[in-house]
């Protein structure tokens, strides 16, 4: 598994699928019927099918790793998202 830690602001990394944290926490939403219900696990998802090569842009005061992409919604329109790089398997260094 990848070490988040190693990473440095620029490093490239592939996205290469949804954190299970973030699929559980969709399915809780949904069934909840909670407005805007399974957001980030749905963005993830199109940034996986748009722009899966991210590049790291901060690390923050606690030491975890954030990236920035560009993605066309669900409604056509280009929405930014600033996410966390996880200490788990759903993403690889390049």
């Amino acid at each position: 598994m990848p070490d988040p830690k190693l990473l440095k602001i620029g490093d490239q990394l592939r996205i290469l699928r949804v954190p299970i944290s973030d699929l559980q926490q969709r399915d809780r939403e949904l069934a909840e019927n909670s407005e805007l219900a399974g957001w980030t696990a749905s963005s993830i998802e199109r940034i996986i099918e748009q722009t899966p090569i991210v590049r790291v842009s901060r690390i923050d005061e606690a030491g975890a790793v954030w990236y920035d992409a560009t993605i066309i919604g669900p409604d056509g329109m280009e929405e930014s998202h600033s996410l966390i790089v996880y200490d788990d398997d759903t993403w690889e260094p390049l």
